[in-house]
């Protein structure tokens, strides 16, 4: 499990620099306003793929080691299929200014995303958390790659260039996961209709609980987009973009632990090893998240003007009001795994409906006074009520404390010594 980790925390390390990469590029080829239009646009895609993976999400890897692959992957997919052409007719009717062209964009967008994501998906259920790291990363180098091209290649200075980036890395992504699972689409074979009520029912069962989270997720941590939008322009949600990307980072962190964690709970019995193993990641999580925000905090404002371009100079103030929530909220995402592995998918859909009301009562009341700061504040409180939420729920199923989650000497030397071992059995493997 140790070495999974490892690689997984290796592939989102350079997953997060290529997409820091790219938010580089977009900010000083198009300014904060290019980049404000590109978050907006990928947050309807986000949008749209949280029904997607009612019945095409994580709840697949819960449910993969019960149900064999013929069964999952047809309802999957038309499911992705159905929500993608729902988002064309739909978006356009509701979404204000979106035309139809960009709505059709935004839905075959989401169905490529959710063809991708079920791949991964089963293959994290089966355990194959290295396929899967190889298939995510797929898609930054690819859409860095071919953002430069259109960029300073064809001179595309538009929100086009970066749609079409998206279509090659979410197009690539699908292929290359449809390639790793070639012997399971090989076997593939329709069975009687019947067979698929049962699937469809514990896809739909535990998706619908857990994306039911998400979406109230998805509005803690994106309404401040919209909002400011709104209120202010797009230019400050590029600025606000960019600083929520920066603090975000240090998830990913807790995202590899989790990847990991979730499989390997998943597919245990074990309650106690499950509640053990969750404690001790966390613990981890924590120490190396908070040594990360803290290197990232201290970087000065003119470090992020020349990096980002002089519209961004109020990153540094951001990054510091964000910090203490987005912190908190690394441990949310673990135990939010935890809760998931075990198929109480409802407990993370609480948590959330807790930080809910926070981000609407702070929402509308600081963010068209305060703009920008008004929504890092919104959004670190948020953050962090997410977070306490599980925590509670946690040590009332548990006997631990809330000290438990910090790291004694004891436990840096037990994973220290765990570490090294692992390191030199994979020195002897090679």
């Amino acid at each position: 499990m140790f070495r999974k980790i490892i690689n997984t925390f290796g592939t989102r390390l350079l997953g997060a620099i290529l997409n820091f990469l790219i938010a580089v590029v977009i900010s000083q080829t198009v300014g904060d306003v290019g980049k404000g239009e590109q978050a907006l646009l990928l947050m309807d895609i986000t949008f749209v793929l949280i029904f997607s993976d009612i019945i095409s999400g994580s709840s697949i890897v819960f449910l993969t080691p019960k149900h064999s692959f013929s069964k999952i992957i047809l309802p999957a997919y038309l499911w992705s299929l159905l929500i993608g052409l729902f988002a064309i007719v739909v978006f356009p009717l509701v979404g204000g200014e979106i035309t139809w062209s960009l709505a059709a964009n935004v839905g075959l967008l989401s169905l490529l995303s959710s063809l991708a994501s079920v791949n991964t998906s089963v293959l994290i259920g089966r355990e194959r958390v290295n396929a899967a790291n190889m298939v995510n990363l797929w898609q930054p180098v690819t859409l860095l790659l071919t953002l430069l091209v259109c960029y300073y290649g064809f001179g595309m200075l538009n929100l086009n260039a970066y749609i079409i980036a998206l279509y090659v890395a979410y197009g690539g992504s699908w292929l290359f996961g449809t390639i790793l699972l070639h012997n399971e689409f090989r076997k593939f074979a329709f069975c009687p209709f019947d067979e698929y009520k049962g699937v469809v029912k514990d896809l739909f069962k535990y998706g619908i609980l857990n994306q039911s989270g998400h979406l109230v997720q998805f509005i803690n941590l994106r309404l401040g987009f919209y909002l400011l939008q709104r209120y202010v322009d797009v230019g400050s949600t590029g600025v606000f973009s960019n600083a929520v990307a920066l603090a975000e980072a240090v998830w990913l962190i807790s995202r590899s632990i989790a990847l990991v964690q979730y499989a390997r709970i998943a597919n245990s019995d074990d309650a106690d090893y499950s509640r053990r193993l969750t404690l001790d990641l966390a613990k981890i999580c924590l120490a190396f998240s908070t040594a990360a925000m803290v290197v990232l905090a201290l970087l000065p404002t003119s470090f992020h003007q020349w990096l980002f371009g002089p519209e961004f100079g109020a990153l540094p103030t951001l990054i510091r009001i964000l910090a203490p929530g987005a912190l908190i909220y690394s441990l949310f995402l673990i135990l939010g795994h935890y809760f998931s592995g075990t198929g109480r998918y409802q407990m993370n859909t609480y948590a959330a409906l807790c930080g809910l009301i926070f981000t609407f009562a702070l929402g509308f009341t600081l963010i068209p006074r305060y703009g920008i700061y008004g929504a890092a504040v919104t959004s670190s409180v948020s953050y962090a009520a997410n977070a306490v939420f599980l925590m509670i729920v946690f040590f009332r199923g548990s006997t631990f404390k809330v000290s438990d989650f910090f790291l004694s000497r004891k436990n840096i030397v037990e994973y220290s010594k765990m570490i090294k071992e692992q390191l030199i059995k994979r020195t002897d493997n090679e």
